[in-house]
């Protein structure tokens, strides 16, 4: 989908969500993903994930965050290293699956336009 040229271009600069135990929830993203972690707050190149003191949202499945792979085959890996169910089609490769609190978080590669 084509952005309008006379939007102003704008880019998603991170993610805020409660976590029961947010240090320990930041570690485990640090550790899966290889980003650094500091007091609830998970930092790696184009991420920055912060967690905070509280209740998890009611997901219901739908709500979720995505990390964009740049191959087929990084998310293939991914699926492997997280024992998801992997969906392919020709122009799309991905899966969601839960964090240790149950947040779900998606991995996907997806051919650009």
């Amino acid at each position: 989908m084509a952005q309008n040229p006379d939007t102003p271009k704008i880019r998603l600069d991170h993610i805020n969500m409660p976590a029961r135990k947010p240090a320990w929830l930041a570690e485990w993203y640090a550790e899966q993903f290889g980003f650094q972690a500091k007091d609830g707050f998970v930092i790696g190149e184009g991420a920055l994930l912060v967690f905070e003191t509280g209740e998890l949202l009611d997901y219901r499945g739908g709500t979720h965050f995505g990390f964009r792979c740049d191959s087929r085959q990084q998310v293939r890996a991914w699926a492997i290293k997280f024992d998801a169910n992997l969906e392919e089609d020709a122009n799309y490769s991905g899966f969601r699956t839960k964090d240790p609190e149950g947040n779900f978080f998606e991995m996907y590669w997806e051919e650009a336009d």
